[in-house]
Formats: structure tokens, C-alpha cells, sequence
């Protein structure tokens, strides 16, 4: 087991056996992330995400303003994101709001950007959040 750049891999003194590894595991990691691009949140956590935005955030931000947002953030990590959003928002009162609150928010602000719900909730979870690459959405 040797971990490379960041990536683990487990290598076997068979050279054909390494390739069907990671073959296997690269092609499980690009059905995962198919997955979770597929469906990030939920249509009722995007709701209530935004009723949550429409008292706290609209004041400054309106619903055109997040996919340039994700467009500048294309290729970064979710967990960054919401952690700089948890850290520093609403401005007049940073940090203020539960984390569940944070993370409805964020699932109506990635509905507003068109990525799709589907049956589960977007978790608050770090882990999970950076996980997830931001992905520039097209029109």
C-alpha cells in the first residue's frame, strides 16, 4: 500500500494485476462522483434553503449571483466553499446560523446553479462536503 500524491494505491508485484486495480478503482471513483453530481440535495432542502436565503442572504445577494460564484470555485472542493460561506457569512453576523441552515442554504444555492436533487439530504459532513468537486454548470 503506498500512498502517491495524495492517492492511494495498492500495488502488487504483478504488473497486470496493478492495472486491473486501479483501472477498477479509477472506474469506481468516476461512478461515485457520477452519482453524487447527479443528485446533491434534496428538493425539500433546497425549500427550505430558500426561505432561509430569502431572510438572510438576499439582502446582498441575489439569485444571480452564485454561478459566477461556482464558475470561480469550478475545480475546488464544497467543503472549502462551505466552510469559507459558514466562516463568513451573513456578513452582518458571521457564523450565526446552525450548520444545518448553512447546508440548506448551500442546497439552494447549488439548485439555483442547476445541480439536481434527488432523494437525500446534502450532509453538513466535512468529509463528505470535500468529496465533492465544484463543477462549472453549463447552461
Amino acid at each position: 500500500f503506498v500512498n502517491y500524491l495524495g492517492k492511494a494505491r495498492l500495488l502488487i508485484s504483478v504488473p497486470s494485476a496493478t492495472l486491473a486495480i486501479t483501472s477498477t478503482i479509477n472506474r469506481a471513483l468516476e461512478f461515485i462522483t457520477t452519482i453524487l453530481s447527479v443528485s446533491l440535495y434534496s428538493k425539500e432542502q433546497a425549500k427550505s434553503g430558500e426561505k432561509l436565503y430569502k431572510t438572510n442572504c438576499l439582502i446582498c445577494h441575489d439569485k444571480k449571483y452564485f454561478r459566477p460564484v461556482f464558475k470561480a470555485w469550478s475545480g475546488q472542493s464544497l467543503g472549502t466553499f462551505f466552510l469559507v460561506m459558514n466562516a463568513s457569512m451573513p456578513e452582518s453576523n458571521p457564523g450565526s446560523l446552525h450548520i444545518e441552515e448553512y447546508t440548506d442554504i448551500l442546497a439552494y444555492m447549488l439548485s439555483l446553479s442547476r445541480y439536481s436533487a434527488g432523494e437525500n439530504k446534502l450532509s453538513s459532513s466535512t468529509e463528505y462536503l470535500n468529496s465533492i468537486t465544484i463543477e462549472d454548470r453549463k447552461r
